[in-house]
């Protein structure tokens, strides 16, 4: 019950106010290329329903804002309702006729169409291209600690390679091995790695994992047996953290765990697992004097990719800064916007891909709930939880826009190619079972999201 009512306490606010903000975004993409194409916009509506207060312009627009705030639309002369599917049928004078939007040429009416989805990516593009320039681009290197016996092991790879290209895909930071766990893991993944001055290649069979996180999302991917390369260098603790119990501070750097070396943070967890409740002695540096104490494990509840509940040994210490920042001047900062986008993107499509083959199930779909709650969230993660999370939403409300489902943009512009390549465009009643059967397709797709949110927020 807590959870139904922080839902709509805390977090709806902020999902209406970013969700707000997109929509006006998307919508006024396509107002603006209508404009460019002369067609004359009759309304610029954010949100659906009755109209809560608006204004028209001198152009004659009613720009206003309704009362359900879950999209929005512009509706432009000529069109009979708010998807601009089909043209009125009442009379046009001939005034009228050449400013409206179905009297222009095809390429007039998909480029207005193209508007919306366009100007969400250069939104998100805009965002990075700022956030890339002024405080750089963050950058985790690709260079891994390998776990052993672990499926990356078993492979030939050692700690110390730099991944140079995993499942057919460029690796350029560490947050893209990550990626390719989440997308590829139904698969054995090729890989190609560098040791030295040597570059070698090979294929890794991932171990299916399925986990739950902290917001009780189920996580489905393949674990590598690969971590971050990451010095052993104490940067924080988590409540009730026995190493800090211990007189252990934020920069000391671990040595020794019950007398065995410590190379990289990662092998901690893989030295004191086994150890909860027990007193084990602890080497570290501080100020470049070694130290020395002891420490007791706290025991842990986890479960493994097998989904066996285990009994783990924790020192609740967080590794110091991993994430590096590039700085980039204004054209390097395009280039890295760019090619967030791109990721974003690919990612997107492949995952809705994943979806329609059932190589993903249906239940890792989520919809308003779930995104409210991120919205929620995001503030408390400072400007650039906000900055990432209004990137990303921008992002996919851009391509699924660009989905060819008809109601949907992109099925706008699968008729308008259907009319390109035929000559002729789709018959009315064509296009009236095609928008039927698009909005059966994107109410079903809602539907199964809202009770994934739904079955979510009753865990």
């Amino acid at each position: 019950m807590q959870s139904i009512v922080s839902l709509f306490t805390t977090y709806l606010p902020y999902f209406i106010l970013v969700l707000t903000l997109l929509v006006f975004v998307h919508e006024y993409g396509h107002y603006w290329v209508g404009r460019r194409f002369g067609i004359h916009a009759e309304v610029f509506s954010i949100g659906f329903g009755p109209e809560i207060f608006g204004w028209t312009d001198r152009n004659g627009t009613r720009w206003k804002v309704s009362a359900i705030p879950l999209g929005g639309y512009v509706k432009f002369l000529g069109d009979s309702d708010e998807t601009s599917a089909t043209p009125t049928t009442e009379p046009l004078s001939p005034s009228d006729r050449r400013r409206a939007f179905f009297s222009q040429p095809l390429y007039a009416r998909a480029a207005v169409v193209l508007g919306g989805p366009a100007a969400n990516l250069i939104f998100a593009f805009l965002l990075l291209t700022a956030v890339f320039f002024f405080a750089g681009e963050p950058y985790s290197p690709a260079t891994v600690a390998v776990q052993e016996s672990g499926p990356a092991a078993k492979a030939g790879l050692r700690t110390g390679d730099e991944i140079v290209r995993l499942a057919d895909k460029r690796i350029d930071r560490y947050e893209d091995i990550q990626d390719a766990q989440f997308l590829y893991w139904a698969k054995p993944m090729s890989v190609e790695y560098r040791r030295g001055n040597q570059l070698l290649r090979g294929e890794i069979i991932p171990q299916f994992c399925e986990r739950t996180d902290r917001y009780n999302n189920t996580l489905r991917y393949g674990d590598l047996g690969l971590d971050q390369l990451i010095r052993p260098v104490v940067g924080g603790f988590t409540a009730g953290s026995p190493a800090e119990a211990a007189g252990m501070k934020v920069g000391d750097l671990l040595v020794a765990v019950d007398g065995k070396p410590v190379e990289y943070f990662s092998r901690i967890p893989e030295l004191i697992g086994n150890k909860a409740g027990q007193p084990i002695p602890i080497k570290y540096q501080r100020d470049g004097k070694l130290e020395e104490t002891t420490v007791v494990p706290l025991a842990d509840k986890t479960v493994d990719c097998a989904g066996k509940e285990q009994v783990v040994g924790r020192l609740r210490i967080r590794p110091a800064a991993i994430t590096e920042f590039r700085s980039h001047g204004v054209i390097g900062a395009m280039g890295a916007g760019v090619r967030a986008v791109w990721g974003m993107t690919t990612m997107f499509y492949t995952s809705m891909a994943q979806l329609l083959t059932a190589t993903r199930p249906v239940d890792e779909l989520g919809g308003p709930i779930r995104i409210a709650k991120a919205a929620g969230e995001a503030p408390y993660a400072g400007w650039v939880g906000i900055l990432n999370l209004v990137i990303a939403l921008s992002v996919v409300l851009g391509v699924f826009n660009l989905l060819p489902v008809p109601m949907l943009d992109g099925g706008h512009l699968a008729m308008y190619l259907y009319e390109a390549v035929r000559g002729r465009p789709l018959s009315l009643k064509a296009q009236e079972v095609g928008l039927k059967l698009g909005f059966a397709l994107v109410i079903g797709m809602a539907l199964i999201a809202t009770f994934n949110d739904i079955r979510l927020l009753l865990r």
